[in-house]
């Protein structure tokens, strides 16, 4: 017998509705709400539950396939893919994975991720910075300043996001670049879980300043390092917001069977 997911969809008068749509199927299937394995309601039944015409309800599809959540056979509906299946360097997925919080492991890999490519660009960036780049990053600084100053959360975080953005062109490395750029988005969405207290952005811009002085230093160690400290203040944060266990914790088995190096 065929198990037909049951789907909480709520009318949408909003623009871009194909996208609205896809953010929350995305949500329901990322979280487990629509399990792995089961078909999608017919599209004339999820425009009825969206309160949308079809036409956006085959958009909303055709994304979540590219995205591969999603599979489409014809002749026998719409399917929810395998967690195997999907694009898991999608920001999409990245940060519904986060947010539902359903598997500590998974964070792990992706701050692990983070800190391989940031350290690496920051040792790079110290050695092949241009004057221009360290005029941008100085900029970004005293704009991270004022942000600090009037408390300003959401603009700080942009200009932080931005400030690593300039660091990852400083290596000259277009793959490094590349590499990172799925991660931007999770990152900024990280940041804004966290709890931005005055204290931690202040905590915050101390460490930018660190990892420019060095870099403007031409000090590749000393840049590696400050970055360093940087990214495990930011992951000792979000883990603490998000109550997750510790890395030692989460390193003793995964939920997907993964160890983790102490």
């Amino acid at each position: 017998m065929t198990r037909t997911a049951r789907v909480t969809g709520k009318p949408i008068t909003h623009e871009r509705l194909h996208q609205r749509v896809v953010e929350e199927l995305l949500k329901q299937i990322v979280s487990g709400a629509i399990p792995s394995g089961t078909a999608l309601p017919s599209e004339p039944e999820l425009a009825r539950q969206f309160g949308v015409s079809r036409i956006v309800i085959r958009e909303a599809i055709r994304i979540l396939v590219e995205k591969g959540l999603v599979a489409v056979r014809h002749g026998s509906g719409m399917w929810v893919q395998p967690p195997e299946q999907w694009n898991h360097l999608d920001p999409m997925v990245l940060f519904e994975r986060l947010r539902s919080n359903r598997d500590p492991s998974w964070l792990e890999e992706i701050l692990e991720l983070r800190k391989i490519l940031e350290l690496a660009a920051a040792e790079l960036a110290a050695v092949r910075r241009t004057p221009e780049h360290l005029a941008r990053l100085n900029d970004l600084l005293g704009r991270m300043r004022a942000a600090v100053a009037d408390a300003d959360a959401a603009t700080y975080v942009s200009l932080d996001v931005t400030f690593h953005e300039v660091i990852m062109e400083a290596t000259g490395n277009r793959l490094l670049r590349e590499a990172r750029r799925p991660l931007s988005d999770v990152l900024f969405s990280g940041w804004l879980l966290t709890t931005r207290t005055p204290e931690r952005l202040t905590r915050s811009l101390r460490g930018h300043e660190e990892i420019y002085t060095a870099i403007a230093a031409g000090d590749p160690l000393a840049a590696r390092e400050a970055m360093q400290r940087h990214v495990e203040y930011f992951e000792n944060s979000i883990r603490g917001d998000l109550e997750l266990p510790t890395r030692e914790a989460v390193a003793t088995v995964s939920g997907d069977g993964h160890h983790f190096a102490n």
